[in-house]
């Protein structure tokens, strides 16, 4: 028996991780930095964050899938080597095969177990039996609907019988009001005690979700990931969304996201360097900012970012993530969680599309990144750049960014500010020329 001098062994501890990944050009990106926390017998641990906070990675390395550059992942107290055995995964593409009918999907979790075939049939059934397909065995992955083909996916997990059920985003693929249910179920089904899992952990971007599930929640920030907050949530179950301690949880949350995301006060910087600073663009939709300045100037200039989201249903991160560019723009000022129109904002909201145009292709040119990759372009041979060359430039430019999507940001940006065009045939990036006469 253990004693508080003696408490039980974590299942699974993460001590101290860094994690860094090298690119094909040689240069490394840190993703995580001193990552440190336990998952103890009987919790739920919901792991938060924007995209790029490393969220994924600490899962991938708990799940013992990828080895730490840096740091130590514990299995049960002991070094893990290999796969972690304790792990069940269930990841948010499905990852269905679509020749294979429902109960064909749910044994591919036993293939690595030795099993007759009678325990497997018997695993099987109750596998399914639990998330409610019975009736679709035979069924193939077309014929089902989105919330089904994960019901599937989470009685693949459950059929492996693991102490440790581990949700990569698993409703994100979902309509609200399925993700709703099946958030219920896979909760419902953990308290049953009706299966061997002991704990759970989830990666998610949603707040609501990881305060609704999680007896622990980590807060993830980025560049590089690490740990902005660890709270225990002590609600009882089943939480009540409308509590006031609940939405002290979500006020608490939504602030330590929104100072990552787009902070008051920026990391400082050596005056020298702020001229040579590089922007990170995020990876927003121009029509995405259209459409948030156009809320907030039926706001009447000024609107709270998270009652924004509530009204769109959108996602929290998301909608600060279209503020960030908003704000990069000069389209927006964020003091807290506010989102407050500028005079620039106030008159882009007003123009027409060709003045639109004109307003963010001035706005693109104060950009540090933008103007790099022009001042490449002016001086290349017949002013255009492979997209190759254009990552590379990125890479070097911003080390630690995912160089793809913020060259997909650029160019979809530029496109429109008829800054930079883009030849999709030949995989390359020119200068724009804009009509004068537009």
């Amino acid at each position: 028996m253990n004693s508080k001098n003696n408490p039980p062994t974590p299942l699974v501890e993460l001590k101290n991780i860094h994690q860094s990944f090298t690119l094909s050009s040689g240069q490394k990106i840190k993703v995580l930095q001193d990552i440190h926390f336990t998952l103890e017998e009987g919790e739920i641990l919901a792991i938060l964050g924007p995209s790029g906070s490393g969220k994924s990675t600490c899962l991938r390395i708990l799940s013992g899938l990828i080895e730490p550059t840096l740091g130590q992942c514990l299995r049960r107290g002991k070094p893990l080597i290999g796969p972690n055995p304790d792990v069940a995964m269930v990841f948010q593409t499905f990852a269905l095969l679509p020749w294979l009918n429902v109960a064909q999907n749910v044994a591919v979790g036993l293939e690595p177990l030795s099993l007759t075939k009678l325990e497997a049939e018997e695993r099987i059934k109750k596998a399914i039996d639990l998330v409610g397909l019975e009736g679709f065995e035979e069924a193939y992955p077309r014929e089902l609907s989105g919330g089904m083909k994960q019901r599937v996916g989470i009685a693949r997990a459950l059929v492996m019988e693991r102490p440790i059920l581990c949700l990569d985003e698993p409703f994100s693929a979902l309509d609200v009001l399925t993700a709703e249910v099946l958030r219920k179920e896979v909760l419902n089904l953990w308290r049953s005690g009706k299966t061997p899992v002991k704990s759970i952990v989830i990666v998610t971007h949603n707040i609501l979700e990881a305060i609704s599930m999680g007896s622990k929640i980590l807060v993830m920030g980025t560049n590089p990931g690490q740990i902005k907050l660890a709270v225990k949530n002590d609600l009882p179950y089943p939480r009540d969304e409308i509590s006031g301690r609940f939405k002290e949880f979500v006020d608490n949350i939504h602030s330590v996201i929104t100072e990552d995301i787009i902070p008051d006060t920026p990391d400082w910087v050596p005056p020298a360097m702020i001229a040579n600073a590089v922007e990170a663009l995020p990876s927003v939709q121009l029509n995405e900012v259209f459409g948030l300045l156009d809320r907030i100037h039926e706001s009447g200039g000024r609107a709270d970012a998270f009652a924004i989201a509530q009204a769109l249903k959108q996602e929290s991160t998301q909608v600060l993530l279209m503020a960030k560019a908003a704000e990069l723009l000069d389209f927006v000022d964020t003091p807290k969680n506010a989102i407050v129109l500028t005079n620039l904002g106030n008159q882009f909201v007003k123009a027409d599309v060709n003045l639109k145009k004109q307003m963010i292709r001035a706005q693109l040119q104060q950009l540090r990144i933008a103007d790099l990759l022009k001042t490449k372009l002016e001086t290349s041979e017949n002013h255009e750049i492979s997209t190759e060359e254009c990552l590379e430039f990125i890479r070097d430019w911003l080390p630690n960014e995912p160089a793809e999507k913020i060259f997909d940001t650029l160019i979809q940006w530029s496109r429109y500010g008829e800054l930079f065009g883009y030849n999709a045939t030949s995989k390359t990036v020119y200068l724009d020329q804009p009509d004068a006469g537009a």
